[in-house]
């Protein structure tokens, strides 16, 4: 082997390497939802940049072994399958070779301008050694294709008689630079030829056998096979050798095959440019972050691990500032601040009508994202429910927003609801449940870990007038974020800016982004410890008053609402709520009702 193809070779082990640990590593980080770790946008392209890194290594070995190694019955006369010349084929794959060089630096360029170093490093480590590998190769490819493509044309002028008998031809032969023969003096050479070697091979029998003397001491009788445990070794020695060269060789054939070396070149050059595309659209997307939108509040808080780290959230407060200290000194009570809790799966923008409505209503609204959601960053994940209340809570305080609050949870925002009433109970006067799920319904159930009258109520209730809970599971969430991983469009709803009137170039930029799918995930896999989380909370939430809690949209079947509050849990004071004054639900309505119900729970 030349130096130029040991350089190949060490290089492409490296690269080998590197694919095999970041492949390991991005897979495990696909698998799991519990480990805190720092996310910078999507976990998910280190695999498929490790992927394309794989494909591309199995490209350069496929020109290595096309550079060093023949065909066992190629004897040098066959060039290999490929349905162009040598130059074009040579042109290709520079062209391929250059074409993957350029998207993986554009990718690392992309990556690093957006602060994300770790994968940005990854990113181009998992191409630079293939690349290497194949730029060395491909001078030698050249070299062995001119060489194959000359003996292929010196054997085609020798004649057909000798290109059918392959064996007699060799490489000397061909390359000689004498002309062909004729056809007569061919067939008589041939003949002499046999001849002689079968008459040399019978005198050499004759001089042989006048050699061999009989020795009865010496010989063999061959009557029993006796193997000593040596030999048993070297028997297995040599099976497990030859194992060993039937793999390589199934390998190296594998390998140099042409056709699956194209496929794994394009498909490497295609996952290539979707991390560019995905790169580019989420470099593209932090740019154009509505400003002024909300404020970022940096904080700290506990997580589950046991170990504090920081938090950011995007925080948006508008109304009146709540009565002052004089005020209140003069009988008149601090108004409440209304906290919002988004829907999972979605930012705050779908609250934004209700936002609006609240304001209308002379109160202070203050709406946020929780990690990963709208402007605040998904920084580590993932986070316990209760634990992302605890730096709620800071956030507001570093915010300058000070207690009473009063929650309202919107859809399964209302499980968030319960979390920040027992984070704080004492800074929290009331909430209201808009379409709750079920599983907020259960929160506010007495009994729920000791008996099933919990969950076989919310389930009546959830059949007859709730909102159908959410049918993503962290599976096909996961799946989700891996597309979304590769710069393809996430699968959003179109109908959230007609029902909540958001603008449609604000909501688009919202649910656009390819990190809202991450955030999705991990939020989801947290979601069946938020029951646990208001169940374990709940002794501290023993105060002389019961919490005021309105619920709206639960159901209309008189039944199940006696039912469910003869179950209720003796902390909560429940008012349903399913018409306001007699019709139907409408946003303005319901934000007239709950500014009456702060209004009745602050007196």
């Amino acid at each position: 082997m030349s130096w130029p193809l040991g350089i190949s070779s060490v290089a492409l082990l490296l690269g080998v390497g590197i694919q095999c640990y970041v492949l390991s590593y991005s897979a495990q980080l696909a698998g799991n939802s519990e480990d805190v770790r720092y996310v910078t946008n999507n976990e998910l392209t280190l695999l498929w940049s490790s992927l394309s890194g794989t494909l591309s290594s199995w490209t350069a070995g496929h020109l290595l072994v096309r550079a060093h190694c023949k065909h066992p019955n190629d004897h040098g006369t066959r060039i290999i399958w490929l349905p162009v010349g040598v130059i074009s084929c040579v042109v290709l794959w520079a062209a391929f070779i250059g074409g993957l060089a350029a998207l993986a630096v554009g990718t690392t360029t992309l990556l690093y301008k957006q602060e994300c170093y770790l994968q940005s490093i990854w990113s181009i480590a998992n191409h630079v050694f293939p690349i290497l590998s194949a730029v060395v190769t491909l001078p030698c490819l050249a070299k062995e294709l001119c060489r194959q493509r000359n003996a292929r044309s010196l054997a085609a002028g020798v004649g057909p008689t000798q290109i059918e008998t392959q064996s007699v031809v060799t490489l000397a032969t061909i390359d000689s630079p004498r002309c062909p023969a004729s056809p007569e003096s061919t067939s008589a050479r041939s003949e002499k030829s046999e001849v002689d070697t079968v008459a040399g091979s019978t005198n050499q029998a004759i001089h042989d056998a006048e050699k061999l003397t009989f020795d009865p001491q010496s010989t063999t009788y061959p009557e029993y096979d006796i193997q000593t445990p040596m030999a048993n070794e070297t028997s297995k020695l040599a099976k497990l050798r030859d194992i060993a060269q039937l793999v390589a060789q199934s390998l190296r054939t594998l390998v140099g095959h042409s056709t699956l070396a194209s496929t794994t070149a394009a498909l490497s050059v295609a996952l290539s440019a979707l991390l560019f595309n995905s790169a580019l659209q989420r470099y593209r997307h932090v740019h154009t972050s509505p400003h002024g939108y909300a404020a970022l509040v940096h904080t700290t808080t506990r997580f589950q691990d046991d170990v504090v780290r920081p938090v950011t959230m995007a925080i948006r407060c508008t109304g009146r500032p709540p009565l002052g200290i004089a005020d209140s000194r003069i009988g008149r009570p601090q108004k409440a601040t209304i906290i919002i809790e988004h829907a999972i799966g979605y930012p705050s923008l779908v609250s934004q009508s209700l936002h609006a409505a609240l304001v209308a209503q002379n109160h202070r609204v203050c709406t946020y994202d929780r990690p990963g959601y709208m402007l605040s960053p998904q920084g580590y994940a993932p986070i316990a429910p209760d634990a992302l209340e605890q730096a709620l809570a800071s956030a507001l305080h570093y915010a300058g927003e000070k207690a009473p609050f009063y929650v309202v949870g919107h859809h399964s925002g209302s499980e968030y609801a319960h979390l920040l009433a027992n984070a704080r109970p004492e800074q929290v006067v009331g909430m209201s449940f808009i379409y709750p799920t079920a599983a907020a319904l259960r929160g506010l159930l007495v009994g729920i870990t000791k008996t099933a009258v919990g969950s076989s109520l919310s389930e009546a209730m959830a059949s007859v007038g709730l909102l159908s809970e959410a049918d993503d599971s962290v599976a096909s969430l996961n799946g989700q974020r891996a597309i979304c991983a590769l710069g393809l469009p996430p699968s959003t709803s179109s109908t959230i800016a007609g029902i909540h009137g958001i603008g449609q170039s604000m909501i688009g930029w919202a649910l656009s982004g390819s990190d809202l799918a991450q955030a999705q995930y991990f939020e989801m896999s947290q979601r069946a410890n938020i029951l646990d989380a208001i169940n374990s909370t709940r002794p501290v939430m023993r105060v002389a008053q019961k919490l005021p809690v309105l619920l709206f949209g639960v159901s209309d079947a008189g039944a199940v609402q006696d039912s469910f509050m003869a179950a209720v849990d003796e902390h909560y004071a429940i008012e349903i709520s399913d018409k306001v004054e007699g019709q139907s639900l409408a946003l303005e309505r319901m934000a007239m009702h709950i500014s009456r119900h702060i209004e009745l729970v602050q007196r």
